[in-house]
C-alpha cells in the first residue's frame, strides 16, 4: 500500500482525489450507514460529496440515476483524469492488494438526430468546467423540458467536459462538434 505521506503534498492538486481517498475510505454510507467499498469512495471524491460519501445505491437515488448508467459514466471519468485514475488503483490496492484499470466500455455516441432547431444559444468563450457547467445548469433551467440549447464552448476541455455533464445530469447531447454543442434539455 502507498504511504500517504510518501506520495502526497497537500500543496498539489493532482493528489487530492488520493488524499480524499485515505481520508473517507473504509466509512458508513451518509444515507444507510452501510460500509461503502474504496471504489465507491472515488466516485463520491469525483462527484464532490467527499464530506457526505454515500454507497453506490444512494447515489443512485440521491442523483435519480440508475445504477449501471451511473456506474458506467463514473467509471470513464474516473479512467479519463490520471489524478481520479491513480485513486481508483490505490482502491483496488487497498480492497484486493492489486491495483488495475476499471473496466470501461468505449463512449457511446449521440443518437444522430436530424438538425435540432435551436431554442436558445450563449457564447461561453473559454469559460472552464466549474464556471460552464453552472452557467449551463442555470441557463438550461430557464427552458422548457425538451428545449434544445447551443453552446460555444472555446475551452480545450469542452469536448470532456460538455458530454460527461449531460451524462451526470441526464440531458441530451444532440452534437458535440467542437466548439458547437446542442443539449436537450432532460424531460422533467
Amino acid at each position: 500500500m502507498i504511504r500517504y505521506n510518501e506520495l502526497m503534498s497537500p500543496d498539489d492538486p493532482d493528489t487530492l482525489p488520493l488524499r480524499e481517498l485515505h481520508r473517507i475510505a473504509g466509512g458508513a454510507c451518509r444515507d444507510c450507514r452501510t460500509r461503502y467499498t474504496a471504489h465507491e469512495a472515488v466516485w463520491n471524491v469525483a462527484l464532490g460529496f467527499k464530506n457526505a460519501p454515500r454507497c453506490l445505491a444512494c447515489l443512485c437515488l440521491r442523483l435519480n440515476r440508475e445504477p449501471d448508467d451511473l456506474r458506467q459514466q463514473l467509471t470513464d471519468y474516473v479512467t479519463r483524469r490520471d489524478c481520479y485514475l491513480r485513486a481508483w488503483q490505490e482502491a483496488d490496492r487497498m480492497e484486493t492488494g492489486a491495483a488495475s484499470a476499471p473496466d470501461r466500455d468505449p463512449l457511446p455516441t449521440p443518437p444522430e438526430e436530424p438538425m435540432a432547431v435551436t431554442d436558445a444559444t450563449w457564447d461561453a468563450g473559454d469559460m472552464g468546467c466549474g464556471e460552464l457547467v453552472m452557467e449551463l445548469r442555470i441557463r438550461l433551467n430557464s427552458l422548457a423540458p425538451g428545449s434544445v440549447f447551443t453552446v460555444r464552448a472555446t475551452d480545450p476541455a469542452a469536448p470532456e467536459d460538455i458530454p460527461a455533464w449531460c451524462r451526470l445530469t441526464g440531458h441530451g447531447l444532440v452534437s458535440a462538434e467542437h466548439p458547437l454543442y446542442c443539449i436537450r434539455r432532460r424531460e422533467g
